[in-house]
This record gives C-alpha cells, structure tokens and sequence, in this order.
C-alpha cells in the first residue's frame, strides 16, 4: 500500500507530514469509544466536521499558518475534497484519490445498503449489540464492490468463497455503529452545498493546484463526480487503470506514489 517514506506519496525527509484519525474510526472520537456519547448517542457528523476539527488541530494546537499539500484516499479524498472548498487559501497542492466531492447515486445506494444490513440484523439492538452484527453480509458487500469481479475470481476459487464468509462472521470487524455514523457522514457530503448547490461556483473558490487520482473499475466510490469536478477545476487527472477497483491504492501504489511525488515536486 502507499506508504509514508522515499519511496511512498510523501517522503518524511522532505516534508513533515501529519497523519490525521477520521471521527468515528474507532481511533478519533467515536461512537465506539466515547463516554459520554457512546454507541448511537453519538452525535452525526459530517465531512466538513472532520476537516474542520482537523483544521483546528492544525491551526490551534500545531500552530500552523500553512499547508504544503493535503492529501487523502478513499474517505480521505472526500475530506480532501472538503478542504479545498472550505480552506482555499490553506495549502498549495491538493490530493484526492478514488475519493468524491458528492457521492453518485449508487454509491449513496452502496452505503444505505450496509446500513440498513447492520440495521436489520437480529442481534443491532439498536446499537447496543453484544456482539457485532452483520459481519457476514458486510464482508459479502466488500467481496462485490471493493475490487472487480474479473479480481475477485482470480483471487478466489468457487469452494473458498463460502468458508471466507463463515471465517469473516467470527471476526470483529469494524465497529458497526462506527460505520454507521461514517457511512452516513460521506452520504452527506457535497462540497456545493454552500454554493447553493453549484459545483461550479464551488471549482471557483479552490486556489490549490489539484491532481485527482481515480480509478475507471472502482464500485465503492464511483469516479464521474470527482472526473467531472477536476475538469471544472481544470486539474490534472490520473486515470488507474486496474482490475482492483477501489483496491487500486494497494495494487497500484507504486504508480500513484510515483506520481503525487512528481507533482508535488519531490
């Protein structure tokens, strides 16, 4: 996978990088680990909320006056998408890869899918479960769109996809109210939304120079509204071409960390 060092998207060397935990990962606040708000009493957050607190972290605690680059992948492109419209003037290169400004309909389809499975499973509790729901069907959601069906059956025989669906249920797994409460942030993003719903007026207000990295097979994060956005903006595209889909960052790492280097003048 791309990898913090000289050889990965970023070298240490050369830049000081600051590597940022997401609300509601499990790690940064989360429905998962918080006393005061745990499980569904967690409040709903938004795209713009991690990046604000982000900025926060930034600005308040690492008295930072100015970003070199801001760099994401997957959710991490969103919340990069997020800061270019909400922090223009705050850094000089921004990075989304296979992430989106505003989700397409199937993927708002994807992720209402895996929360009404959690939802639906006989032990949710509405969130106070003893054990985590839904683990086999959230694994069977990931074999079908993480890669490509043309990756999935190189990768897997006939007889290994039942006893991977059983192993899979015995797993922890991603906290399921953790995913929920992320699922429904990225659901909700919109980088137009205080353009008054113009992405136009939203590519107007970006200063930073912009490469998009997207994948053309990639089902988790469909690609079109993060290629239609970087033509408004007029930035540079990088199209991976790969059977791995969304899975692109890990199987094609070396071509994409070769690139965001050269842009960013590594």
């Amino acid at each position: 996978m791309s990898s913090i060092n000289a050889d990965g998207l970023v070298d240490p060397a050369k830049d000081y990088v600051i590597l940022v935990d997401a609300l509601a990962n499990g790690v940064s606040s989360s429905p998962s680990n918080s006393p005061l708000q745990p499980r569904m009493k967690f409040p709903h957050v938004t795209i713009g909320d991690m990046v604000n607190t982000q900025h926060i972290l930034a600005t308040q605690i690492l008295h930072l006056l100015h970003l070199k680059a801001v760099i994401g992948i997957s959710m991490g492109g969103m919340q990069t998408f997020q800061w270019m419209v909400s922090y223009p003037q705050f850094m000089d290169f921004a990075i989304p890869i296979v992430g989106s400004p505003r989700l397409a309909a199937y993927d708002l389809l994807l992720w209402q899918l895996e929360i009404d499975s959690i939802e639906s499973d006989s032990g949710w509790n509405s969130g106070d479960y003893k054990q985590n729901p839904s683990r086999g069907v959230q694994f069977e959601i990931g074999g079908l769109v993480l890669s490509s069906p043309e990756r999935y059956n190189q990768e897997h025989t006939r007889e290994d996809v039942k006893p991977s669906i059983e192993k899979a249920m015995q797993e922890t797994g991603q906290d399921a109210n953790n995913h929920i409460r992320q699922a429904e942030a990225m659901m909700s993003l919109d980088v137009s939304r205080v353009f008054d719903g113009s992405m136009e007026r939203a590519a107007a207000a970006v200063k930073a120079k912009v490469l998009v990295v997207v994948s053309p097979e990639d089902h988790t994060v469909t690609p079109q509204p993060a290629v239609d956005f970087a033509h408004l903006l007029h930035a540079v595209i990088m199209q991976v071409d790969s059977p791995c889909g969304h899975l692109s960052t890990a199987c094609e790492h070396e071509k994409i960390d070769q690139k965001v280097r050269e842009f960013l003048g590594q």
